[in-house]
């Protein structure tokens, strides 16, 4: 089925650029067209008589799709005029394809935003959910159109809402690195220590500086454990996260201090800063390097705390000699009568 797809787009992307198309004719142009690009979706439509909501069979980027209308390839391509047109007809706007996905949610996961507006205006599910869970501001937030995300809050879209794994729109932000995205979700009330069923934060998903120094200034939990025992300074792997991550975890652990375990912590991260930024030491040792220098220092401080309790209470010399008394085993008697 591979090129299918593409048949059906090019279709539209003719029809799109008809300057007489109306009611009266999209579906007869579609037809026409689609007879001459590929005869055996033309013959699938035909059996399907021609319905403006027949879901077509297609390869998309080796994906099978069983289901997948007309309206939905329009809305993808950005042909707004079709997608109007098709409507006009008796084009189902909540459509789904064979993963539960509609127009609106093509339209956002491939930055339309034009596409977008106009199916909203017509009354669009806003806050639909299409596979795995995933509502159109999760598309739009993994694209990384602000625009799209700023339109789509205007209108309701719950920026907490979570997917099947319970990741919100932050999660696919911090993921994809859409920075401008993510500072608009966290001001609009995104939860910045929202946990995905896995227990990971968007702390754990950034892999860049930037991302990870927005989340950061937004009070996000540089400890935060996930299901595995991990931190996010566990999962990074480029350098300057590795660092901006330990930097906070320093002034964290400084906060801490009060505590001998705070110490210890804040002892084995400036060591651990200290190794990492001289090359001494690559990220993936660096929890092993504070966890040793705490597990060390614990140690010491209770060596020296069990010394201070058990030390002895007098000092070599100043022992006092025993009474006479004493030593004769006649302890209360100090002298034998005669």
């Amino acid at each position: 089925m591979t090129g299918e797809y593409e048949s059906l787009e090019k279709v539209l992307r003719t029809i799109e650029a008809e300057k007489d198309l109306n009611l009266n004719n999209i579906i007869e142009k579609i037809q026409e067209e689609l007879k001459e690009q590929d005869q055996g979706l033309y013959k699938e439509w035909e059996k399907g008589a021609f319905d403006v909501n027949h879901g077509f069979s297609l390869n998309i980027s080796g994906i099978e799709y069983s289901k997948f209308p007309l309206l939905i390839i329009a809305a993808r391509n950005g042909y707004t005029k079709t997608v109007g047109v098709l409507l006009g007809v008796g084009a189902d706007i909540n459509e789904k394809d064979s993963f539960s996905c509609t127009a609106l949610c093509h339209a956002a996961l491939c930055g339309r935003k034009e596409i977008v507006e106009f199916l909203i205006s017509k009354e669009a599910d806003v806050n639909v959910k299409g596979s795995f869970g995933c509502t159109v501001l999760h598309n739009a937030a993994l694209y990384g159109c602000k625009e799209i995300v700023e339109f789509l809050t205007s209108k309701g879209a719950d920026v907490n809402a979570k997917d099947v794994l319970n990741r919100t729109a932050l999660h696919h932000a911090a993921l994809y690195g859409r920075k401008e995205v993510v500072e608009f979700l966290i001001s609009k009330g995104a939860d910045v220590n929202a946990k995905d069923k896995s227990g990971r934060t968007a702390l754990h998903d950034a892999t860049r500086k930037e991302i990870v120094e927005v989340l950061l200034i937004e009070k996000a939990n540089v400890n935060a454990v996930d299901r595995y025992g991990k931190t996010p300074l566990d999962y990074a792997k480029n350098q300057d996260v590795v660092k901006a991550l330990l930097d906070a975890a320093f002034v964290q652990a400084s906060k801490k201090a009060m505590i001998a375990g705070g110490v210890n912590t804040l002892l084995g991260t400036a060591i651990a800063v200290a190794l990492f930024t001289t090359g001494i030491i690559t990220a993936e040792l660096i929890p092993i390097v504070i966890a040793v220098v705490a597990v060390t220092a614990a140690a010491l401080v209770v060596g020296c705390a069990t010394y201070e309790l058990l030390k002895p209470s007098t000092k070599v010399g100043e022992a006092e000699e025993p009474s006479a008394a004493l030593i004769n085993g006649q302890q209360g008697v100090t002298s034998i009568p005669s």
